[in-house]
């Protein structure tokens, strides 16, 4: 099975998230830490995407992102 790596500008694309967001996300844990390119770039993967689509659904059910986290963990 193939096996896509974003940078952050495609994530956000591909999620509709903002890159702030994002990266507020990982600061609080509900993203986890992404990979790193030699020169520094965040990399994310097809996981990564699922859960940060998993986060959008659960605060569309009106759950609150520590309740998202403590789901997805």
């Amino acid at each position: 099975m193939p096996f896509s790596v974003f940078t952050i500008g495609e994530f956000a694309r591909y999620s509709g998230i903002n890159p702030k967001t994002i990266r507020y996300y990982e600061e609080i844990g509900l993203l986890p830490q992404p990979l790193r390119s030699q020169a520094g770039y965040r990399l994310y993967a097809d996981a990564d995407l699922a859960r940060l689509r998993f986060v959008q659904r659960a605060k569309l059910l009106g759950l609150s992102l520590a309740e998202a986290k403590k789901l997805a963990d």
